[in-house]
């Protein structure tokens, strides 16, 4: 059931913005319902999703609530994402950088939609952005890269305008920072 727990938490990362019923995510995982059941209810109890009754339907939804268990599905997620060896180079050279930053990939390869003409969405939050464009230039992939400052994304993730910001929350990969990540969330 532990394995389940964190497959249903991960469909539900992946998709922050999408709401699940239970026999949604039952089919979804091609389980019983009483196991899907068992795993939303236990996600419930440690705080890191949230229920919306309509009718006697419960649909639940990702809060992006800081729990070690949230950490463990996006380290796993990003171990997937690094299988591919163009991630892996990005990786590596921001990786050497020693200063703190999140670097989050979003975009259509976030989504798994991409095409062999897509380029690489890339948003760093960081306050040496200089450093960060030199590591980037050297990696001869198409990378569009945007990076903004700590303070910017705090004031763009708490506007209801679209930017970049209300973009990459709707479907990412965190490279870099995943608890710092989800720290800033959580004050911004």
């Amino acid at each position: 059931m532990a394995n389940e727990t964190f497959n249903i938490l991960k469909i539900l990362i992946e998709n922050p913005e999408a709401r699940y019923s239970i026999r949604k995510l039952s089919l979804l995982r091609k389980i019983n319902y009483k196991s899907a059941y068992q795993a939303v209810m236990k996600l419930k109890k440690q705080g890191i999703i949230e229920f919306e009754n309509l009718g006697n339907v419960i649909n639940c939804s990702f809060n992006k609530k800081i729990n070690p268990l949230v950490f463990k599905v996006e380290y796993e997620r990003r171990k997937e994402l690094l299988k591919n060896k163009n991630f892996k180079i990005i990786y590596e050279r921001l990786n050497e950088l020693k200063f703190p930053f999140i670097a989050l990939m979003f975009g259509s390869y976030a989504k798994k939609t991409a095409r062999k003409s897509s380029d690489i969405d890339l948003l760093v939050i960081a306050e040496k952005q200089k450093e960060i464009e030199q590591a980037i230039e050297l990696i001869p992939l198409k990378i569009h890269l945007t990076i903004i400052s700590y303070k910017e994304f705090i004031e763009m993730n708490k506007s209801k305008e679209f930017s970049v910001v209300s973009e990459a929350n709707k479907n990412n990969i965190i490279m870099l920072g995943i608890e710092e990540y989800y720290r800033l969330i959580k004050n911004a």
